[in-house]
């Protein structure tokens, strides 16, 4: 059914200019000086280097290069250490792993680098601290007091789980730098080794090898290898809960499907498969497949769930109504990329399997609209926000404009075994799962609503608060710059306690009815995040077929730019921020930016008015002199606004959302350098027009290369988040209660370009990126839709 009041697709109208953030500055040393004897501490350094060189050209290990020689420098203070390194440009740093006391740079040395360490060791140890005098280049290198020795797989294990044993087999993901792939591979033929298919982004590859740890430790001797990993495998995270509705409730409510048409958007199921004959789903379903090795009929369950909930966002209402006609807007497609145990010829990665089940479904139908749900999680990878394989292959994915890919990515569940009334503390220690710390997803964490149980018992979670399932970023590891996560919750169920014993449970009724692989018991109970993220995902997919020309980055904005925190997500917050922080970075590490209101993402109320604007810039570009990159253009939006109706409506309130979405594309070599800043490739932030500002005003509020005649002394804005949370990452969202006189007098909205990794590359220096923009003026209990819809829509596709 149309939306009776649609969001405006409206023209992206204003003036662009050159950029140059105004404001920043320099930075200070990271610590005070420590080392109270430079000279013995940099003589030491400079010995242990010297032993390094002295063993690899005597080739007392074969498979030490000499030109090429592992080392691994050991910090040695709480400070961590410098990733700066003497030596020429033929040294490489091949990663920093770890923090404080434990961090560690891995360096393929060259031997030469000997007498630039010494260099550098003797202005260490010359260097007099005084005002205005700088430190020498590497200081904080020999202040770190490092231990120098060849590199181990200790040194490069990149993983809070325990390292494998020496004689065990185990599987590994091996990280390394392309150009140093031959020589991998070389040393692992020698070893009689052999990898699996890497997983190939723009910096950086990752290898699959199965070996024991003892043979890995000769493959470190390569100096090729950046980390060390376990080889993730995907967790489906299945809820084993009885049906308690019958197949012939079923059958009657399939005869009353319209399924969609054809093209309709669809959301594609990457799980375990789906069950293609279920009464329910097999006039929907699209396309199946498998990722080689694989079937593309459920063999676990987990995915045919899937495919009910974000198919029909109301089962239990359509099985329940007896009559009328089920009308669905979108399809079904699944491709199994998380094939049975013991399949044969399956890839190794999730992260190439993930590459394979797009592939599949792309060449199949190449044109059709789709949001692509990913409801499992790799519980062998990384949950402390840095970036993994798959999390890295979904950003190269997304990024991808061609291919206008949205993907809906699962938090993570707390491991059930773990579930208990404490669930509180669990989901603040317990970080979101791999890939859920992907910028270029919308990342799906559980909330809930449902609070109806025996009298005997008692909700576990109070209704509006986070499900008792869902993982939390409140834990994760902020040096790696994670984006702000999760980006929304959505309804995950709930469990109960027994008022007498506190034993916690189940209940049908805190569990959300799906589609099950059984045509003897065709429906049961399902939830945690992998539910919510099914949801989401058909959520998206409708809001595809209501606006079929908004990009992925814009749906993602739609459905953040449509969520609210509840007076319990408000609570929590509150008594979090009491212990550490502050209400807004509490809010948004355990809800993101809420839960979305189904309405509110798909169309206006009689109190709103939502427009929304796609368009391009150039986030970097080449200065005068044509030598480096700096900034490139910022753009102030002039929107259609509706100054005279919020003139009339005085000090009535008013609300101002803004939200600006993008994708970038990523760079995990950066992170394994230690350069988690350099892990996108460009960003972009807004602004706006202040009341008592002109446009000239806030435009040279922001820009250096823009001075205005008379500089703005407007007043900050009283946002909910400010420019400090309202997100890092491809995603940033605020919210503005002011009067609606002084909404009337802003008018203008700026977008302006980040740095990134993108200015490090030529030829990306003039690369334009593409950003989404949605803003809603809301004025409560005072109709704005109609009186401004019809004044703005000439000129403008709806």
């Amino acid at each position: 059914m149309p939306v009776e009041r649609p969001h405006l697709i409206v023209e992206s109208v204003g003036p662009r200019y050159d950029f140059s953030l105004r404001g920043g500055g320099g930075g200070t040393p990271s610590h005070p000086p420590v080392v109270a004897n430079r000279t013995a501490n940099a003589s030491r350094v400079v010995r242990s280097v010297s032993g390094l060189v002295t063993a690899a050209r005597r080739g007392d290990d074969p498979l030490i290069d000499p030109d090429r020689i592992p080392m691994t420098a050991r910090a040695g203070t709480e400070w961590g250490i410098s990733a700066s390194v003497p030596g020429p440009r033929r040294n490489e740093v091949l990663s920093v792993v770890g923090f404080d006391r434990t961090a560690r740079v891995n360096v393929a040395l060259d031997p030469s680098s000997l007498e630039q360490f010494e260099a550098a060791a003797q202005r260490y140890r010359d260097f007099a601290p005084g005002k205005g005098r700088r430190r020498p280049h590497h200081f904080d290198f020999f202040e770190a007091q490092p231990t120098v020795e060849f590199t181990t797989v200790s040194d490069l294990w990149a993983s809070k789980l325990p390292i494998p044993d020496m004689d065990d087999e185990a599987a590994w993901e091996v990280w390394l730098p392309p150009a140093a792939e031959p020589r991998l591979r070389e040393v692992l033929e020698t070893l009689g080794l052999r990898a699996r298919r890497s997983v190939a982004f723009e910096r950086m590859r990752v290898l699959a090898l199965e070996a024991p740890r003892r043979e890995l430790e000769r493959v470190a001797k390569s100096a090729a290898i950046a980390q060390l990993r376990p080889a993730s495998s995907l967790n489906s995270d299945l809820m084993a809960v009885p049906s308690g509705i019958q197949a012939a409730a079923v059958m009657a409510a399939a005869r009353r499907i319209d399924a969609a048409d054809d093209d309709a958007p669809a959301v594609c199921i990457l799980d375990t498969g789906v069950m293609q004959n279920h009464p329910l789903l097999a006039d929907s379903i699209r396309f199946a497949d498998s990722v080689p090795g694989g079937d593309a009929d459920d063999w676990h369950g987990h995915g045919t769930k899937m495919a009910g909930l974000a198919l029909f966002d109301d089962l239990a209402g359509a099985l329940q109504v007896r009559r009328g006609r089920i009308t669905l807007p979108i399809g079904i497609e699944s491709v199994t990329i998380d094939p049975a145990p013991g399949a044969v010829g399956v890839a190794t990665l999730p992260a190439e399997r993930l590459r394979q089940g797009v592939n599949l479904v792309e060449e199949e139908n190449g044109d059709r609209l789709r949001t692509y749900c990913l409801a499992m999680n790799a519980p062998e990878e990384t949950d402390d926000g840095g970036p993994s394989s798959l999390s890295c292959e979904i950003d190269t994915l997304a990024s991808d404009v061609s291919g206008q890919r949205l993907f809906c990515v699962a938090a993570g569940n707390l491991d059930g075994a773990l579930a208990h009334s404490d669930y509180q503390s669990l989901n603040e220690v317990t970080g979101m799962l791999t890939p859920s710390q992907a910028w270029n997803v919308l990342s799906v964490g559980a909330c809930t609503d449902l609070v109806g149980v025996p009298a005997t018992h008692r909700p576990l979670a109070p209704e509006g608060d986070l499900s008792p399932w869902s993982r939390t970023a409140v834990n994760w590891e902020r040096r790696h710059r994670p984006p702000v996560k999760p980006d929304v919750v959505f309804e995950g169920g709930n469990q109960m306690v027994d008022r007498a014993s506190s034993d916690v449970g189940h209940h049908p009724d805190l569990c959300l009815l799906t589609t099950a692989p059984d045509l003897n018991a065709p429906v049961t109970l399902t939830g945690q995040t992998s539910g919510a993220t099914a949801a989401m995902a058909g959520l998206c997919a409708r809001i595809q077929a209501e606006y079929p020309r908004l990009w992925p980055e814009t749906v993602r904005a739609l459905v953040v730019h449509g969520s609210d925190h509840t007076p319990a997500m408000i609570a929590r917050a509150n008594a979090a921020a009491a212990r550490r922080g502050s209400q807004q970075q509490a809010l948004l590490e355990r809800f993101g930016f809420g839960r979305p209101d189904r309405a509110a993402v798909l169309e206006n109320a009689e109190d709103a008015l939502t427009m929304i604007m796609q368009g391009w810039l150039r986030p970097l570009r080449l200065n005068d002199d044509g030598k480096a990159a700096v900034l490139g253009q910022m753009r102030a939006h002039r929107l259609p606004w509706p100054e005279e109706v919020l003139e009339d409506l005085g000090q009535t309130e008013a609300e101002l959302r803004i939200t600006l979405s993008y994708f970038i594309e990523p760079n995990p070599a950066a992170v394994v350098r230690g350069d988690a800043e350099e892990y996108a490739s460009h960003g972009f932030d807004f602004d706006v027009k202040r009341p008592d500002e002109s446009e000239e005003q806030a435009i040279a509020r922001l820009n250096d290369l823009r001075p205005a005649r008379r500089p703005s002394s407007a007043a900050a804005l009283p946002w909910m988040f400010g420019p400090r949370y309202r997100g890092r990452g491809g995603l940033k969202h605020d919210r503005l209660r002011t009067t609606a006189a002084d909404l009337a007098r802003m008018g203008g909205i700026i977008v302006f370009p980040r740095k990134g990794w993108w200015g490090d590359d030529v030829e990306r220096i003039d690369q334009q990126a593409r950003y989404s923009l949605v803003v809603t003026i809301r004025t409560p209990e005072e109709e704005i839709y109609t009186q401004i819809a019809a004044e703005i829509e000439a000129g403008i596709e709806v």
